[in-house]
């Protein structure tokens, strides 16, 4: 899993892979009070031995325009890019070809105390 945190201002920082496991998340979190959060599903298939991702930016532009439309601070495009294509590189041996699409879903959860 891809872990990113945000700043106080709205920014956030330089994500990291992390092995996958459960996340700790404060009983008056947004995403639980309030649905403050986002999915996004993305489909990664390969072709002539490369690694191929379905409209990346749109979905991170709508990410961002969703997350907007919520007041919830979101990563930029290039932040989101460069997670979803970390998560993909570390998972590779589980894309096949491209009759047998596999999909990543991406989270943007509101994990702030109200």
């Amino acid at each position: 899993m891809y872990m990113m945190k945000c700043t106080q201002g709205g920014n956030f920082c330089k994500g990291e892979l992390q092995r996958f496991e459960n996340i700790e998340l404060n009983p008056s979190a947004g995403v639980l009070n309030y649905g403050q959060g986002l999915f996004e599903g993305l489909k990664a298939y390969r072709k002539e031995g490369n690694t191929l991702l379905f409209h990346l930016e749109e979905k991170a532009l709508r990410m961002r325009l969703r997350a907007k439309r919520m007041c919830t601070p979101s990563p930029t495009v290039e932040q989101f890019v460069e997670a979803v294509k970390e998560i993909v590189l570390a998972n590779k041996s589980w894309v096949t070809n491209s009759h047998d699409l596999k999909q990543e879903f991406d989270l943007l959860l509101a994990f702030h105390a109200l």
